[in-house]
């Protein structure tokens, strides 16, 4: 069973959080009036049985993007073998292309009811994910934020024991 969801918009601002300052010099954010890096999604990948966790960052969320993704997802797991998919029931998860993948490809989707999104077990992670990698962090371009999420998804397989995962490694960047 694998779970599935997106984290984002990822954009290039300031974002605070809670950190250890120096008395009376506390870190000062710049000012975010204009923004013009564009955004980034973060498509992720969560296997129950393994406590792996891998994903990729997109530009866009299109069904190219995600096709892209549910591709190297079916790479990570013999092809006999069925996966179950927890994921949204948005309209762009139901496109018949897609559907069409999943029933080619031996993969299951297993929809969340609407509005019940919490039930996938993914979100809990993007929020420890956000905590890690985003929070009190000032970034300059979106490949600085790319790197850091990296480096949080090796560092957390690595202390879950399933860096050995063929997730973790078809995901690796």
């Amino acid at each position: 069973m694998v779970c599935f969801d997106e984290w984002g918009p990822l954009e290039i601002r300031p974002i605070h959080g809670q950190h250890w300052a120096r008395k009376n010099h506390p870190q000062r954010f710049r000012a975010t009036y204009r923004r013009l890096a564009g955004t980034e999604q973060f498509l992720g990948f969560y296997d129950v049985h393994r406590d792996c966790l891998a994903g990729a960052v997109h530009k866009r969320k299109t069904v190219r993007d995600l096709l892209t993704a549910f591709r190297r997802l079916r790479r990570s797991y013999p092809r006999g073998m069925r996966i179950y998919l927890v994921m949204d029931n948005l309209p762009l998860h139901k496109r018949p292309i897609l559907l069409t993948y999943f029933r080619k490809n031996r993969i299951t989707p297993v929809w969340t009811p609407t509005y019940s999104s919490w039930l996938n077990l993914i979100e809990c992670h993007f929020t420890a994910m956000r905590k890690f990698t985003l929070n009190v962090s000032d970034d300059r371009d979106h490949v600085t934020r790319r790197r850091r999420i990296y480096r949080y998804l090796r560092w957390r397989n690595r202390r879950a024991g399933s860096n050995r995962s063929r997730l973790a490694k078809v995901f690796i960047h």
